[in-house]
């Protein structure tokens, strides 16, 4: 099953879409439109609700293609996309897969030796900085090195404290997309003093959606494909064989700090980032006008646009 938190018309309170795609076109069944179930009416209430929660939602999608009265569907181009999860914490990897390790220690040998593997690495995207599908991201004015990411990103069950992986597998709700934006010359510089945080969170640096894939439908994530383009030019592509720590590892991993329901963790990205192209990355940045998106084939695809 596929959620996602929108608004419509004049209505500005979230509400729960059951995310319906025929092959052709995409809809949005607005749960709370539905009369005649208990299904959870926001996301949060279906995260907390788990696997009796996804049961009712079911029940409700079937009420509503048996009903079909058109009034409980909105098209995806007459709803604002909503980030998938309200702001929580988001916890990012880093160097998390294998080609991107190494053109990351490619791209700056001195500090290859210190790229270490021995347990997850990563950095904190503040929650007010998430933005939904279809954002439009500002470049700041003092950023020339804006790069893209394209990851895969868990969202948390239910609270974890020093988890297992098998408890972590469990507690993990579902799937979805993120686009870790970074500008690189602030980056850099961050971690000559080994810290990572502005270069990681100028506003709408965390576009993130357009839905949760429940994980009840990713038997197996490492067959979860990402990809990325620009202006309709491919620049990454992967799958998530190529993970140096799988989602169960990196959520336990974290469940150490403490994890609450609906905080996300992502993957890390592929290689193909702009910094790292050769033999100059200056046209590879994105800069306003452009249109990237994020996808991973069995979730969806994931638009923002620079300005």
């Amino acid at each position: 099953m596929k959620l996602a938190r929108f608004t419509s018309g004049s209505r500005a309170h979230e509400r729960l879409g059951v995310v319906l795609d025929d092959g052709s076109s995409t809809r949005l069944l607005d749960v709370s439109a539905v009369p005649g179930h208990d299904a959870p009416r926001t996301m949060m209430e279906a995260i907390h609700a788990g696997p009796a929660g996804l049961d009712a939602l079911r029940q409700a999608q079937e009420r509503a293609e048996r009903g079909a009265d058109p009034a409980w569907f909105h098209g995806e181009d007459d709803v604002t996309w909503l980030t998938p999860v309200p702001p929580r914490s988001c916890i990012a990897a880093g160097r998390n897969f294998g080609a991107h390790r190494l053109e990351s220690i490619r791209g700056n040998p001195e500090a290859g030796a210190g790229f270490q593997i021995d347990f997850p690495t990563g950095f904190i995207k503040l929650g007010r900085n998430l933005v939904g599908h279809r954002a439009q991201v500002e470049r700041p004015d003092d950023v020339e090195q804006m790069d893209y990411e394209a990851e895969v990103a868990v969202i948390v069950g239910r609270d974890l404290l020093n988890a297992t992986r098998g408890q972590a597998k469990q507690a993990i709700f579902g799937y979805t997309i993120m686009n870790d934006l970074s500008a690189r010359e602030w980056q850099f510089a961050e971690m000559r003093n080994l810290l990572v945080m502005m270069g990681k969170n100028f506003p709408g640096f965390g576009p993130l959606g357009p839905c949760i894939l429940t994980a009840d439908e990713v038997p197996d994530p490492t067959a979860l494909r990402l990809w990325l383009k620009v202006n309709g030019e491919l620049r990454q592509q992967s799958d998530c064989t190529d993970l140096i720590f799988q989602f169960d590892e990196l959520v336990a991993f974290w469940s150490r700090v403490g994890l609450e329901a609906g905080d996300i963790i992502s993957s890390g990205t592929p290689d193909g980032v702009a910094v790292h192209r050769k033999p100059d990355p200056r046209p590879y940045f994105l800069k306003p006008g452009d249109i990237v998106h994020a996808g991973v084939d069995q979730i969806g695809v994931l638009e923002t646009r620079i300005i």
